[in-house]
């Protein structure tokens, strides 16, 4: 009798651990999946927006189908790959981003919004900090006459790459206050985080 206790004790005992490893899994996995909706196209990751667009997009805006996916915890790496599946949807331009025919309704994706984080990173390559170390983020272009690009960064800061033209180096490449256009820092030359501790 005291042998059937003790078995029965350990398998009470295994199947607790094995319920607790379960458990753990899929809370690891829950995380992973919760991974924004996000497709390459054209070498440029473009995140869901969660917003639809009642709009007719004509032909000549198409620009092509989603041809591969990966798992949705995952960050798709080839061109016309998703990450939330819809092989063969259509996508095409619109306005600053682009739309994908989702349950026969368009939606919105843009590209990723660059950070602070991403500037301080970006900054330590000094002047050899070029457009293309920005061409995957989210801008507007807001020149006339230079070549000059916008990228909202938050509610405090905001980000300026001017030049004649994107083939050749930033004359400048500024971090600007929102509320002091006079404020700012070309990163390249100067500490962008005794900037961000001084405002």
């Amino acid at each position: 009798m005291v042998i059937n206790k003790k078995i029965i004790w350990f398998c009470i005992f295994i199947f607790m651990i094995t319920v607790t490893s379960c458990s753990n899994k899929q809370s690891e996995s829950s995380i992973q999946s919760d991974r924004i909706p996000m497709l390459m196209i054209e070498d440029h990751l473009y995140l869901d927006t969660g917003e639809r667009i009642s709009v007719e997009i004509d032909d000549s805006y198409l620009m092509g189908i989603i041809t591969s996916q990966v798992a949705d915890s995952e960050i798709p790496v080839k061109n016309d790959q998703s990450n939330f599946g819809y092989v063969g949807a259509q996508y095409a331009s619109y306005k600053e981003g682009i739309v994908v025919m989702i349950d026969n309704q368009w939606q919105l994706f843009r590209k990723e919004k660059l950070t602070l984080e991403k500037v301080i990173e970006l900054s330590h390559k000094g002047q050899e900090l070029s457009w293309n170390d920005f061409k995957s983020y989210d801008s507007t272009e807001i020149g006339s006459g230079l070549y000059i690009l916008r990228y909202g960064i938050d509610e405090n800061y905001y980000l300026l790459i001017g030049g004649n033209n994107p083939r050749g180096k930033p004359a400048y490449i500024r971090l600007v206050k929102v509320d002091n256009s006079e404020s700012y820092i070309d990163i390249r030359e100067n500490n962008v985080e005794e900037f961000i501790q001084s405002n």
